[in-house]
């Protein structure tokens, strides 16, 4: 949990920003150990982009993300929460990989689902730390690679999508790729850390609870 989330020390009054978007860290309940919870990561002051993830005592799970950046009552949700690692790895070392072949989620609107769909299989895994360049005014700090692999076959092979989340310890996520067939689509950078909190939260507990 240390390098998926902001330290709380941190995350109180700090947030990482850079290119595209911002990252603003909030976990419920609001500790560094909690047995189990949830946490966002919400990427404009006015909650217009945002990933919700769980933790218990085993591993760490994504659970919702935003559809339309404009409007969050718009959102998709894993009809069961979708475990990307486990919680605690062994210092220096990977995680293990994680498979799943249930990727069925729900797309809502105002708060409500109207349609559902899937992500074929997935394979997860976290790298083991390694020190970076985040630069900005945060500088080095030991990072794991998250590898979100998604629209993969049966056999959990061929995987169609990728995203990698940089986590770093103390800062959690501060950059994001989207792969698809090997191809980079998508790149976000946040890498400058800065006093300020969200003026919005997520109005629809639809997605998080």
């Amino acid at each position: 949990m240390k390098y998926f989330v902001m330290s709380k020390s941190r995350r109180s009054q700090h947030y990482l920003t850079g290119s595209a978007n911002s990252v603003y860290t909030q976990v419920f309940p609001n500790e560094d150990f909690a047995p189990q919870g949830y946490w966002f990561w919400i990427k404009s002051p006015k909650a217009h982009g945002f990933d919700v993830k769980v933790f218990d005592r085993d591993r760490v799970y994504m659970r919702a993300t935003e559809l339309i950046w404009t409007d969050n009552t718009t959102f998709k949700r894993f009809s069961r929460d979708l475990p990307i690692s486990e919680r605690c790895v062994p210092e220096g070392q990977p995680g293990a990989e994680v498979r799943v072949a249930d990727t069925r989620f729900d797309f809502y609107s105002s708060c409500k689902v109207y349609k559902s769909s899937t992500l074929g299989t997935a394979v997860n895994s976290l790298d083991a730390p390694e020190l970076m360049n985040v630069g900005g005014n945060v500088g080095q700090a030991w990072t794991r690679v998250l590898h979100y692999r998604y629209n993969c076959d049966k056999d959990f092979q061929k995987c169609a999508d990728e995203e990698q989340f940089f986590l770093a310890n103390g800062f959690g996520l501060w950059r994001w790729k989207h792969f698809r067939d090997g191809a980079l689509l998508k790149s976000t950078l946040m890498n400058d850390l800065k006093q300020g909190q969200p003026t919005s939260g997520l109005p629809c507990a639809e997605s998080y609870r």
